[in-house]
């Protein structure tokens, strides 16, 4: 079990633990092109990725569609705002490929978290990982170049360029399709 794994590079845990986080956390496929998250709606799971890949996205006040995230394999994901403070969500979450994942409801996130105090550096962990998603995103959306933000994504995460769509991979990186192709033929 991929999920396990991930959970025990964080902390470790004993056999008890590990059951109780098996019994906590279900698994579910979904198709590709299916909207796991729709904005306005609380997040009210979180879920890690075993297979597949996901990304989150808003609609701009021109109706316009903008991925603010890709998530892979071995990925945490939801809407961290919307999920761990229980309000509305922006965003909405949608798989680009068949997905398998784990997902865990709030309230038995909150259960595993009473009943077994060491998770709290697991839901450290998983908060540290949203902030630095949004601190790079920030950097990346301030500070560089275009090219810049399309080698980063090279760089950091290159079979995302295989996986998704270039309008998709246009939009995260914050420019036009026909800028990334500019982009890309100069490669």
């Amino acid at each position: 079990m991929k999920f396990i794994a991930a959970i025990r590079e964080i902390l470790n845990i004993n056999e008890e633990l590990e059951n109780s986080i098996k019994e906590s956390f279900k698994k579910k496929s979904f198709p590709k092109n299916h909207c796991i998250h729709e904005y306005g709606n609380v997040a009210t799971c979180m879920f890690f990725i075993e297979e597949g890949l996901c990304r989150t996205y808003y609609i701009n006040e021109n109706g316009k569609d903008l991925t603010y995230n890709f998530y892979k394999e071995g990925d945490f994901m939801t809407i961290a705002e919307s999920f761990f403070d229980q309000k509305p969500s922006r965003y909405s979450i949608e798989t680009l490929e068949e997905v398998n994942l784990y997902y865990i409801q709030f309230s038995d996130l909150e259960d595993l978290l009473n009943r077994y105090p060491i998770l709290e550096r697991m839901k450290s962990h998983v908060l540290q990982y949203f902030l630095l998603i949004v601190s790079s995103r920030v950097i990346a959306l301030q500070f560089q170049t275009a090219q810049q933000r399309y080698d980063t994504l090279i760089t950091q995460d290159p079979e995302i360029l295989q996986r998704a769509s270039l309008g998709y991979i246009a939009s995260y990186l914050g420019i036009t399709q026909e800028t990334l192709s500019r982009i890309r033929a100069k490669k």
